[in-house]
């Protein structure tokens, strides 16, 4: 079996695209929206699917108390490699389905990097807010962070979708990403498959991840936190944008849950 690029920490927000600057631009939103929303100082945050936390290891540098949460043995590792000189960031290897864990109530948790979408059935997406629910104080707010997802044409067979190419620390990469076909009555939006080719000079080692990711928008966020009895939807913001219209969203959108 093909190994999951979540083994090479390094190597894994390259082929997921992300951006030089990305993360800090990322982290002085989220500050915009704790100023908005919070109605306490903000202390103590939980980053859910946390991968090695880029945006803890920011956050804690900043003096906030952070707890990150995945099921990524390898991911979990990195970010405890990179927390070795930051006390107030911790790991916690979990299920972002439905957990538990053994620490005080913060005052906000986020979900990061568009992956919020990955939690598909309607069990799931209950027990998760629950869980989250149940870590966060009267008041405290969850940012989830979404990709717009716009109509995507039925499918009856595994398709090409993109080819790339990119590098991470000099190593390059030769990426090729599929769409997979759905039933007409899933709530999926698509079943991504990332397939990347790692040229290590050693030699090559091809992962492959395939990604369920749900059907979001702000009406469908609205009735989940309803349903789950600990959020309401406070805002939703375009672009990392607090005054962008919502309709006008080009590339992602942010949920703002507030803990009922």
């Amino acid at each position: 079996m093909e190994p999951s690029i979540y083994k090479y920490p390094d190597i894994f927000r390259r082929a997921h695209m992300e951006r030089p600057g990305e993360i800090v631009a990322e982290v002085e939103f989220l500050k915009q929206v704790w100023a908005r929303h919070l109605k306490r100082p903000m202390r103590r945050m939980l980053d859910i699917g946390c991968g090695d936390s880029p945006h803890g290891v920011e956050l804690a540098r900043a003096g906030i108390e952070v707890v990150g949460i995945d099921h990524a043995p390898d991911m979990i590792a990195a970010g405890r490699s990179k927390a070795r000189d930051l006390p107030n960031l911790r790991f916690y290897r979990r299920p972002i389905e439905k957990f538990g864990l053994p620490e005080r109530p913060f005052d906000a948790a986020i979900f990061m990097s568009e992956t919020f979408p990955i939690i598909v059935t309607n069990d799931e997406l209950l027990s998760h807010l629950k869980s989250v629910g149940k870590t966060i104080r009267r008041g405290g707010i969850y940012c989830v962070d979404i990709d717009r997802q716009d109509p995507e044409p039925r499918i009856h067979r595994r398709k090409i979708w993109r080819r790339r190419d990119a590098s991470a620390r000099g190593i390059p990469l030769k990426i090729r990403e599929f769409r997979r076909p759905i039933r007409w009555d899933s709530p999926l939006h698509s079943i991504y498959e990332l397939e990347c080719t790692i040229k290590f000079p050693s030699g090559s080692v091809t992962t492959r991840d395939l990604i369920p990711v749900r059907y979001t928008l702000p009406s469908m966020l609205e009735l989940a936190a309803l349903a789950s009895g600990m959020f309401k939807l406070a805002a939703v913001y375009a672009d990392l944008s607090l005054v962008k219209p919502i309709e006008a969203c080009r590339y992602r959108w942010w949920g703002i849950l507030e803990r009922v």
